[in-house]
């Protein structure tokens, strides 16, 4: 069984998306040149990956060969400088530079400060900083570097950006490269009407879901997909052991982190077809949502980040709906789930 492909409108709106990105990358990402990509989620949060999975596709696309990748924690710097050589090091996207996330700004410091000549891309993130503190501790991430890019997913983290990052570091505005990924199909009939995914992290406001819908998060642990990291893992240490043979293992590396997102994407796929309707405070699922022609309704998370993100990106396809509250969203949800038809 597959869902309904997107409406005439709802793909034009996704193409024209998709093509502003890729025009975006296009202009720091030289055809044919290889490139390092850092910071694999090593989790199971279905947002993560795929924004890797997009960014893989693209640079399939692209021809660009990656030379190298890491997670947060088995980066070697040294490795990472003689296999990319003078290419681009791109950083997969996400809330990646205040210290909510703070392993993420970490690795953007000691990359920008060990490759002064190499260009450096933030993938489409969002810029959130916690207090003054951060904003002072972020401005200095970069250095002096003069060519880091940072690409914002909406305009109010680009504003937030630029007023924190001094005149060195190129602020650009474009779409969540997740918009890079093609339309997701249905697979199974819904289960329950309303199905309510909310986050119980950092960024969240916690949950006040009602009792009688489907509750979930998408990040839990999944030993399945552990075993498909396995390769990953063991030419991890080969690559610290023989790294004349870095071509090849990082080949694998890369290979095995690529199975494992396409896996967790699957699984998030799967998960969201159990409803009709889906409510969230995870700014990626409303756009996983979106590509598979499923209504969602999404509500405001902690920092401001989904509201910025729909009002970019989300508020003009037919299927996103907004909400201020979590009655106002099981409202919404209810009425949207008795008029669909699956």
């Amino acid at each position: 069984m597959t869902g309904t492909a997107l409406s005439p409108k709802d793909a034009a709106q996704k193409a024209q998306q998709a093509r502003a990105i890729r025009e975006c990358l296009d202009r720091y990402i030289p055809e044919g040149q290889p490139v390092a990509l850092l910071q694999f989620p090593f989790d199971f949060n279905v947002g993560n990956h795929m924004m890797w999975v997009a960014a893989m596709d693209y640079l399939k696309q692209r021809n660009a060969p990656i030379a190298y990748t890491a997670h947060g924690h088995n980066l070697d710097l040294q490795q990472m400088i003689r296999a990319v050589g003078d290419g681009t090091i791109l950083f997969s996207g996400g809330v990646t530079v205040s210290r909510l996330w703070p392993r993420h700004a970490e690795v953007k410091r000691i990359v920008a400060e060990a490759c002064p000549r190499n260009r450096l891309v933030s993938l489409p993130s969002t810029m959130l900083f916690v207090d003054d503190e951060d904003r002072r501790e972020a401005s200095t991430l970069f250095g002096n570097h003069r060519n880091a890019v940072l690409l914002a997913r909406d305009p109010v983290s680009a504003e937030s950006a630029r007023n924190v990052f001094p005149g060195n570091v190129h602020v650009e505005t474009v779409h969540d490269s997740a918009l890079l990924l093609p339309p997701q199909p249905r697979h199974a009939a819904p289960d329950h009407d309303v199905i309510w995914l909310a986050r119980d992290d950092i960024e969240g406001v916690g949950s006040l879901a009602p009792s009688d819908v489907e509750v979930f998060d998408w990040t839990h642990y999944d030993s399945a997909g552990m075993r498909i990291l396995f390769p990953g893992r063991f030419f991890s240490r080969v690559r610290k052991l023989a790294p004349t043979l870095r071509s090849i293992v990082n080949r694998q590396i890369a290979g095995s982190y690529d199975r494992f997102a396409r896996y967790v994407l699957a699984s998030g796929n799967r998960r969201l077809d159990t409803g009709k309707v889906l409510v969230t405070d995870r700014m990626h699922p409303h756009i996983l949502c979106a590509l598979r022609s499923q209504h969602s309704v999404l509500l405001p998370d902690r920092f401001g980040k989904n509201r910025a993100v729909y009002e970019y990106t989300g508020r003009n396809y037919s299927t996103v709906h907004w909400a201020d509250t979590y009655e106002e969203a099981l409202e919404i949800a209810r009425t949207v789930a008795r008029s669909t038809p699956v």
